[in-house]
């Protein structure tokens, strides 16, 4: 699939999530989350499997790990900082900035594009990054931000021992795991299919994001803030740090010491993901900064692969 396919696609599949929310409401987040939740629980942990099996483990790929945590906590303390301390938002809100900024869409975005712009040979250190870096981000940090800064949230879900759980839980964490613990490789064929499979979810992940944006909207633009600016300081924020600040932490480490894979200096620069967007809903956080982050990012990294895929 070319570059602009994926792109097509994409947004064919949020404004097919948009229009279903509006025509069948309750019922929509309904089967969309029911459709994510058996890709989490019976398809993309095979994928991630059989991808990570066929990479080979080395000081620089772990290494390249370890800088994707740090250079989470690096921004996410900056998010906390300047809009806490500078811009002197509501509490609510600067957990939605924070969130907007550690959390990533590394799957059914950033592994697509990892695809299409880079090959399949990447795909194994990308699987890496979104399972082992971005997956505990959303069921540890994001969570503890959630319930640190956010209105409501009960017992075990705003708890340390809830977030253990929902981290544990995790069945893409496993995959990867046991992929790398195991000792042979998954033969080509499986990673032929593997390869075939991420680009296939694309499309109900980008579905799932339409239907929540329409959902979470619905008492007004989520692109606006009250005083209708279309990006507001916070959102501006989330911006510089989640697509210039990350990336660029990551890109200079990886040149003066690491040298990274491409799948992984991809993966550092991906959008918000939608996952912040649930956390924020489930513990009273200010959503729409997280929302408007979502098409944000998303809009600017897309035109950006385009524009440099066109002139290179």
């Amino acid at each position: 699939m070319s570059l602009p396919v994926l792109v097509a696609v994409m947004i064919a599949a949020t404004l097919a999530g948009i229009g279903a929310e509006r025509r069948w409401r309750a019922e929509a987040e309904r089967r969309s989350r029911a459709t994510m939740g058996l890709l989490l629980a019976w398809v993309l942990p095979v994928v991630y499997f059989v991808l990570v099996s066929r990479l080979h483990v080395d000081l620089t790929l772990l290494s390249g790990l370890v800088t994707g945590f740090v250079v989470l906590g690096v921004v996410g303390t900056l998010a906390w900082f300047v809009s806490s301390r500078l811009l002197h938002l509501p509490r609510a809100t600067v957990g939605a900035v924070v969130l907007a900024t550690i959390v990533s869409n590394t799957g059914y975005f950033g592994l697509p594009l990892v695809r299409t712009v880079l090959g399949g040979d990447e795909l194994g250190p990308a699987v890496a990054w979104d399972s082992l870096v971005a997956q505990p981000t959303v069921f540890i940090s994001a969570f503890a931000v959630g319930a640190a800064f956010g209105t409501v949230g009960s017992g075990e879900a705003a708890g340390g021992l809830g977030r253990l759980l929902a981290f544990l839980r995790n069945p893409l964490l496993w995959a990867s795991v046991l992929g790398l613990l195991v000792p042979g490789d998954a033969p080509d064929w499986a990673g032929d299919v593997a390869q075939v499979i991420i680009v296939a979810v694309l499309p109900v992940g980008f579905f799932v994001v339409g239907v929540q944006l329409s959902a979470q909207g619905e008492e007004g633009s989520l692109l606006r803030d009250p005083r209708g600016r279309l990006i507001p300081p916070e959102v501006g924020l989330v911006i510089g740090l989640r697509l210039a600040v990350a990336p660029l932490l990551v890109a200079g480490t990886s040149v003066a010491l690491l040298h990274l894979p491409p799948g992984m200096l991809l993966q550092a620069a991906a959008p918000t993901g939608l996952n912040g967007m649930l956390v924020a809903h489930r513990f009273g956080l200010d959503f729409r900064p997280v929302a408007a982050s979502i098409v944000w990012t998303t809009t600017i990294m897309t035109v950006g692969v385009l524009v440099v895929t066109a002139v290179t």
